[in-house]
């Protein structure tokens, strides 16, 4: 209720009436005596002004008449909230950023799922293609050195040739023929002499 606008119109309302009631006590006092010139200039003394109940029933209903209007658009327009340098957002608007939002957090939940990957300095991550092409490149390493461990390698011996396996397995099938074999007879040396024309001369004459 604003008081001040009430006020006014009372008193707005008050004047009127002091005015018709200044204007019908004139009009009275003209019917019935003339005025004389000094009458006129003399000065009127202000009466108390007093309101009759029908004055007062008619301020009352206006009064009431103005509060029910107010009333109506203060229902009608609710007052906005006057907010200093900030922008006021609409339903719709509201509405639409809380689907972004949500789905936002969707996202990052589904992120969240996923374990992150631990990232190193200055080392390289590998595919599981690569990882595989690289255990089978080892694997192949690993028998070609366990073929090559099985085969002792001869001993080199300074000054001296070394023989090959297959050298030492001929040497020792000859040498269990040799022994199998029976032993030869021995042959006596028959000591050859070589005799000058001389000596063969001597030998004759004896």
């Amino acid at each position: 209720m604003d008081t001040k606008q009430i006020l006014a119109d009372l008193k707005t309302e008050l004047n009127r009436l002091n005015q018709a009631i200044a204007t019908l006590e004139t009009l009275d006092g003209a019917a019935t005596t003339t005025p004389t010139p000094a009458a006129k200039a003399a000065p009127v003394k202000a009466k108390k002004r007093r309101l009759t109940p029908a004055g007062r029933k008619r301020i009352s209903e206006a009064a009431k008449a103005r509060r029910a209007a107010r009333r109506k658009q203060a229902v009608a327009k609710p007052a906005s909230k006057k907010t200093t340098g900030r922008r006021t957002v609409s339903a719709a608007s509201r509405k639409k950023m809380a689907e972004a939002q949500r789905k936002r957090w969707a996202a990052r939940r589904k992120q969240v799922a996923k374990p992150a990957t631990k990232k190193t300095r200055g080392r390289r991550t590998m595919s599981p293609a690569a990882r595989k092409r690289i255990s089978a490149m080892m694997k192949k390493r690993w028998a070609a050195r366990r073929k090559a461990a099985v085969k002792p390698a001869p001993k080199q011996i300074r000054g001296r040739r070394t023989t090959s396996a297959a050298a030492r397995k001929k040497i020792a099938e000859a040498q269990k023929k040799v022994a199998t074999k029976k032993p030869a007879k021995k042959i006596t040396a028959v000591k050859t002499t070589v005799e000058t024309p001389a000596e063969a001369a001597a030998a004759t004459a004896e």
